[in-house]
């Protein structure tokens, strides 16, 4: 079943880890083995936590590429790596630890071009060599003023499921919910080298809200002059 954003404060993907750890807490409880009993409650919270599921507040700019997770940037320049795009690069990745909300938001609106799932190692994503060996799913998505961006979702070293169902054809919204991965990982933004940074190696970043970057809008690429 394909993954859909809810409203619930908890994903629904917390389900396969709560409910069997909820479980497993009462018959615990109930058995009388209380010390086993608090290490499967904290279990259960912590599983409630990891899966939150914060609504974001999406700065309405149509120049802003949008931070598509929480965590810290780990990685933030010029790239040779141009992940499908046709002139040089910039790289931003932002590194989410076990504790950061996993859910995954769209940098801009626009059209999805592709949709690849590269099978992989499970380095820590700390390591940047984990955006080119792990496993991960790339999005190369285009703007509506025809710009391309690459937004790539790797795994981590305890992250197994990347969780983002979008497919070639589908269209999303800037801040839009696009997915989640589970347990500790990586994302990436690859956008054209002419994007002004506006966040630095070392930032803590929140998805659907911090802005990684603006691009130059299509009249000032064009030289056109603005009217005001």
């Amino acid at each position: 079943m394909k993954w859909r954003p809810t409203d619930w404060p908890v994903a629904r993907e917390a389900l396969p880890f709560a409910l069997p750890s909820g479980l497993l807490t009462m018959a615990s409880l109930a058995a009388g083995w209380y010390g086993l009993a608090v290490l499967l409650a904290a279990l259960f919270l912590y599983t409630l936590v990891f899966f939150r599921n914060p609504t974001r507040k999406t700065v309405a700019d149509a120049d802003a590429i949008l931070c598509p997770a929480d965590g810290v940037v780990v990685a933030c320049g010029p790239t040779g790596d141009q992940a499908g795009l046709s002139a040089p690069s910039l790289r931003i990745a932002v590194f989410m630890s076990l504790f950061d909300v996993h859910i995954n938001w769209s940098p801009c609106a626009g059209r999805v071009v592709s949709a690849e799932h590269v099978p992989g190692r499970f380095l820590n994503a700390m390591d940047d060599k984990s955006s080119a060996e792990n496993e991960r799913k790339v999005l190369l998505i285009e703007r509506p003023d025809g710009r391309r961006l690459v937004v790539r979702l790797v795994a981590g070293l305890v992250a197994r499921r990347i969780v983002c169902p979008l497919e070639p054809g589908d269209t999303v919204a800037a801040g839009e919910k696009i997915g989640l991965i589970r347990f500790g990982s990586r994302v990436e933004v690859i956008l054209p080298a002419d994007a002004t940074l506006r966040v630095a190696k070392g930032d803590r970043v929140r998805g659907g809200e911090t802005v990684l970057a603006t691009l130059p809008s299509v009249a000032a690429q064009s030289g056109e002059a603005t009217i005001t």
